[in-house]
């Protein structure tokens, strides 16, 4: 659905009204950290800690945490409400503050929706967490559509995401509520587990605001320093970027609370082994993709979007690196809060973020909206190798095994690049683009198979159960 809205609203709404909503949406991103902070997950630590052992301790959790939520939530929407104008003023976009009042409901119900998702995540009922994300994505994608095919504007654009939104999070507190077990716990017991989620809440605030630096400040200054359409064309490759993450983040998802029960139950070795099938799996994919984003970007941008949009070609192409640092942190950096290192990873993500921010601040007025994608995949590179880093120091992992495995994609991956490189030579528009991806996927899935990277055999049998 993500795919379908970018194509969508950068058809219907032309580069520089896409920009503006782009521009205003991370204006959001950056007030929900304020709204959300890291209650959610500091939350599901504790309910995956005790759901099993302490039910009702879990469930005084979800009361806590969620009275947090959401007056978090509801103070932080109306704050922007009232500073809208002040923040149109500060980017210089007089047009950007109807569209930030009315996208102050997206923060109100993100957060919560946020919230019940990750809540869900700690109960570890990731089949509960899928179809909540899911419909979340059917109700933001029906509105949204339905609202700019009314009225193609960034109002009507954001008033659907809002509308989306507000109907998952209902669908959310509904879902949380039969997951729960009574609860019997005294005032004395609630006083103390809103202390536990309130200090562990901090180091998770911290990772957050340097994860709104790293990936939405970059946003606000390529607006602040050049222009709307620059917006839209940094914006198109971020999202593209994040789509093709998909699959890692799901994986990460689903298998982020099983690392920390495992710790936590004496299985430390089951636990390595299954972030190193994860790990070796999310080379498998991203390496290759990386490359394939690359080389198809020039056909596939003016192809998809229009021929407006061609300016976001190299930045797409530089940020295909930031395709395999996502896939890595994404299986890593959720393993990691699970794990209880959570300060460590803010510190580190501290770093990195301040080092974006700089980098942004200095490349951005000298090489524009590519200087934005330089700086975002040097530092995110450095912030996934570390929380790989972090993982492999409380779950020990083969790293031999693992640099085999890296061997073999990165010689599928040449063949595979090879063949799509001659294509896109070859022919032009969407035949190159048909051409790269169908033969690309082809290659890649054959190597897999030639190469003993995928057991295609075990997926069929995993399938029929």
């Amino acid at each position: 659905m993500a795919g379908v809205l970018l194509v969508f609203l950068t058809r219907s709404l032309g580069a520089e009204s896409y920009g503006l909503l782009a521009l205003a949406i991370s204006v959001f991103a950056f007030f929900r950290l304020f709204s959300e902070m890291g209650i959610a997950r500091s939350a599901a630590r504790y309910v995956a800690e005790f759901k099993s052992s302490e039910p009702a301790k879990a469930d005084t959790v979800v009361v806590e945490s969620r009275l947090l939520a959401i007056v978090a939530a509801i103070a932080v929407a109306l704050i922007l409400v009232v500073s809208a104008d002040v923040i149109a003023d500060v980017l210089d976009e007089p047009s950007i503050a109807p569209v930030i009042v009315v996208g102050s409901g997206i923060v109100l119900f993100y957060s919560l929706h946020q919230y019940n998702r990750i809540l869900l995540q700690g109960y570890e009922n990731v089949i509960a967490s899928a179809k909540l994300h899911a419909l979340e994505a059917l109700f933001t994608g029906l509105f949204v559509i339905g609202f700019v095919l009314y009225e193609p504007s960034a109002v009507t654009a954001v008033l659907g995401y809002v509308f989306g939104y507000g109907s998952a999070a209902i669908v959310g507190f509904v879902m949380i509520a039969r997951v729960r077990s009574p609860d019997e716990t005294g005032e004395r017991d609630r006083s103390e587990i809103r202390y536990q989620v309130l200090r562990y809440n901090v180091p998770l605030t911290v990772t957050r605001l340097s994860d709104v630096v790293d990936r939405q400040v970059d946003i606000l200054l390529v607006g602040y320093f050049i222009n709307p359409l620059a917006v839209a064309f940094y914006t198109i490759g971020k999202e593209i970027s994040q789509l093709v993450s998909v699959p890692a983040a799901s994986l990460g998802f689903a298998l982020s609370p099983t690392y920390g029960a495992d710790k936590a139950a004496g299985r430390g070795k089951n636990a390595a082994a299954l972030y190193q099938e994860s790990l070796n799996k999310t080379l498998i994919f991203y390496v290759p993709a990386a490359v394939g984003i690359i080389l198809v970007a020039d056909v596939a941008i003016p192809s998809i979007f229009g021929d407006e949009y061609t300016g976001a070609i190299v930045v797409v192409q530089i940020l295909a690196l930031f395709v395999f640092f996502e896939g890595l942190a994404s299986i890593s950096s959720p393993a990691v809060d699970y794990l209880g290192r959570a300060r460590s990873k803010a510190i580190v993500k501290f770093i990195t973020s301040l080092g974006n921010l700089i980098l942004n601040i200095l490349l951005i007025p000298v090489v524009g909206v590519v200087g934005a994608a330089i700086a975002t995949v040097i530092t995110h590179g450095l912030y996934s190798f570390a929380t790989v880093y972090i993982v492999y120091t409380e779950l020990p992992f083969d790293v031999p095994s693992i640099g085999r495995c890296l061997l073999r994609v990165l010689v599928l991956s040449f063949v595979m690049g090879t063949a799509v490189h001659g294509l896109t030579q070859a022919f032009t528009g969407y035949t190159a683009l048909i051409l790269g991806v169908t033969i690309g996927t082809g290659i890649w899935l054959f190597a897999c198979h030639a190469l003993d990277l995928i057991d295609y055999g075990e997926i069929v049998t995993m399938l029929k159960n």
